[in-house]
């Protein structure tokens, strides 16, 4: 403001009392700012210094407090009126106070190793966990719980980062794959701390398996806390059509990965509250396999498999009983799970058993490099293994994994050889339950048979038409192939277990050299009946719609073909 007069008075030693004007300065006041380092605390304060007035001074904030110098603040816009008393002078003074962005800590989680990427607050970040170690990358770690705090220069302090290492764990993409939140005991105790309190979710999965290239599925996902502060997300569905049924090339004969089967990925997600709801920082970051197959009604719920059966039993992805007896040209495969983070070589293996009590045993394939929940097929067939090439008489053979120090690391499946002829034998692969591929051997008849359908229009009248169109416009015409086999007599177990063929969404005929694409027709079968001697399976097996007809001819066929030749289902 303008300079103000003040009138000073006194005395002249005469009895006459003067008035003396004085013209005093303006009214300045100056604000020392401390800034809030912490994202979220009150350490802000304003002290005030008013100058060129005498005063004393009044002062008066704009949410109603009189104090001059103001602590224990908040971000925010802070304006105060300070007064000069004597002369009603005044000033007005507006400061904003700041923070630093919130310190925020991601967590990528990959196999047994972690990495913590701190960002926001001031850097550089400082990392303390509870069992010693002060670096952001932790690598080769037992299973178990581990707690970091995360620190900036400036001493603020992320919440406290909780990893759990799990000895024993992927995901089945057709059982829940759950994410569980929870706000925590603070928000419970206070809910107007996160008014409006919701999570959301976002789903990441790597396209290309090790290209470390992840792309988020969809939009986030956003769901309500219920009345004590948690959620539960249910990622499944989003995974399971990035996964494929695996179907090797005929009689394969390689020890392969199975990419198709797997897929890495992990989920982000925060807290979203307030007045409008704003997201809090995405804090959480959990890379998992997810693998394709799925546990059913009774054992999912059971939990057998991930807290005894894998570790103990070492099993391959199959349920088809052991000791199988095979014919020597059928198709056989094995997927095996790798279930080791220390182990990262595997080698295949093939003991073959000979009629004179000798065995031999050789090295299918090694791979190197491997990582814990990869999926592998190996050929399991006396074809596809060339054990043809012993001149001495088969009885059997086995097929293992081991590790390269030996130690075996899956179990051990052995085939018989069936030696009995069979004319016109079938051989169904199909996917299943967990995601393998598994053989029906089948000997008995076939019968194969056709169901025509047309779609038609009348033709239109035509006073010139040609008689020899006739009245009706075939618009499409179409035949759908239906192959009705038997089984031939099957073990129990075989029966039993033929359930999978039953179930599954994909399964293909091998025969003459030949891929046949189908689906297994629904309708009521028997799969054991205590009254039979031997068990038996009938079923139908439905082709894809032909519309033209070609016979099935071999790579490289240069010879004429009719119908008749070429392959057969």
């Amino acid at each position: 403001e303008d300079a103000a007069t003040r009138y000073d008075y006194y005395h002249d030693g005469n009895g006459h009392a003067n008035m003396v004007p004085t013209t005093i300065g303006q009214l300045k006041v100056d604000a020392a700012v401390t800034n809030i380092n912490c994202f979220g605390q009150t350490t802000g304060a304003i002290q005030l210094t008013p100058s060129g007035l005498p005063g004393p001074y009044s002062y008066l904030w704009s949410d109603g407090e009189t104090g001059k110098d103001r602590y224990a603040l908040k971000v925010g816009t802070y304006k105060v009126k300070v007064t000069d008393v004597p002369t009603g002078k005044f000033a007005e003074l507006t400061r904003t106070l700041t923070q630093n962005s919130r310190l925020q800590v991601l967590l990528k989680k990959s196999d047994n190793s972690i990495e913590l990427v701190a960002s926001g607050g001031v850097g550089p970040y400082a990392y303390t966990w509870d069992d010693g170690p002060t670096t952001a990358i932790r690598k080769d770690l037992a299973p178990g719980k581990y707690y970091c705090v995360v620190t900036d220069s400036l001493n603020c302090a992320a919440e406290t980062v909780e990893v759990v290492i799990d000895p024993y764990r992927f995901y089945f993409s057709e059982n829940p794959i759950l994410l569980p939140l929870d706000a925590g005991d603070e928000y419970r105790a206070d809910k107007t701390t996160k008014p409006n309190l919701s999570f959301l979710c976002e789903v990441w999965i790597e396209l290309e398996y090790l290209s470390d290239v992840f792309v988020r599925i969809g939009a986030p996902i956003e769901q309500p806390a219920d009345r004590d502060g948690r959620t539960e997300f249910e990622v499944q569905t989003l995974l399971q059509v990035y996964l494929q049924e695996h179907l090797p090339a005929v009689q394969e004969s390689s020890f392969s990965r199975a990419d198709s089967l797997f897929k890495r990925f992990y989920l982000q997600s925060c807290e979203r509250y307030g007045t409008p709801p704003e997201n809090a920082p995405f804090q959480v970051q959990k890379q998992q396999y997810v693998v394709l197959g799925g546990l059913d009604f009774y054992e999912y719920a059971a939990n057998t498999w991930f807290t005894s059966y894998q570790a103990a039993a070492k099993p391959f992805l199959t349920w088809q009983p052991n000791n199988l007896l095979t014919l020597p040209e059928a198709p056989q495969y094995l997927y095996y799970l790798h279930n080791s983070f220390e182990v990262t070589e595997i080698n295949a293996w093939v003991r073959t058993h000979f009629a004179d009590g000798t065995q031999e045993v050789a090295l299918l394939g090694v791979h190197d490099n491997v990582k814990r929940y990869e999926v592998y097929y190996l050929p399991a067939g006396c074809q596809q293994l060339n054990l043809g090439r012993y001149a001495k008489a088969i009885l059997s053979w086995e097929v293992y994994v081991t590790g390269p120090a030996g130690e075996v690391l899956s179990e051990v499946r052995r085939y018989l050889v069936d030696a009995r002829y069979f004319p016109n034998p079938r051989f169904f692969l199909y996917t299943n339950s967990l995601g393998g591929v598994d053989t029906l051997q089948v000997v008995g008849d076939g019968k194969y048979a056709v169901m025509p359908a047309q779609d038609e229009a009348a033709r239109n009248p035509d006073p010139h038409y040609d008689p020899l169109q006739g009245d009706t416009l075939v618009l499409d015409r179409s035949l759908t192939p239906t192959l009705t086999v038997g089984s031939g007599a099957l073990s129990t177990a075989t029966a039993i277990g033929v359930q999978e063929l039953l179930l599954s969404r994909r399964v293909t005929l091998q025969r003459d050299g030949f891929y046949w694409p189908g689906k297994i027709k629904s309708k009521a079968t028997t799969i054991f009946d205590e009254l039979e001697t031997v068990p038996t399976l009938d079923f139908d097996f439905e082709l894809p719609a032909q519309r033209r007809f070609t016979p099935r001819m071999a790579a490289g066929q240069t010879q004429p073909i009719t119908a008749g030749d070429g392959g057969q289902p």
